[in-house]
């Protein structure tokens, strides 16, 4: 039997897993470490403090454990102004079919976006 189910959570486990899906990605592609940005600063502060395992939040629990045993992951709380094209990416994901997405070539919007934001030097 295959059972669909939603569940509602909050924007701080939406970003936990949106983050784990990432680093899950890096590591099937292979890659070991990454600096991963953040407009959350809650989602930052926990996950730069590895020590805090004592959490409820499952997925929180998950992500710090992968993080401590696979690779070398930074986490780097950045202010949402300049986080403005991984926020429209995010908003664009929304009204996609699968939830994994490869564009070939950037959308006008988001080349715009990431032009400023190398402009005004807030890339890593």
């Amino acid at each position: 039997m295959n059972a669909e189910v939603d569940r509602v959570c909050s924007s701080f486990e939406a970003e936990v897993w949106s983050i784990l899906d990432g680093i899950l990605i890096l590591l099937n592609k292979g890659y070991r470490r990454a600096i991963i940005q953040t407009d959350n600063l809650e989602v930052a502060q926990n996950l730069t403090n590895l020590s805090l395992e004592d959490s409820g939040i499952t997925v929180l629990k998950r992500t710090q454990r992968i993080m401590k045993i696979e690779g070398k992951w930074k986490i780097k709380h950045i202010p949402r102004s300049q986080n403005l094209a991984a926020d429209l990416l995010a908003k664009l994901s929304l009204s996609w079919k699968t939830s994994f997405q490869i564009l070939n070539e950037a959308l006008e919007e988001i080349s715009v976006l990431l032009q400023e934001e190398k402009d005004n030097r807030w890339f890593v």
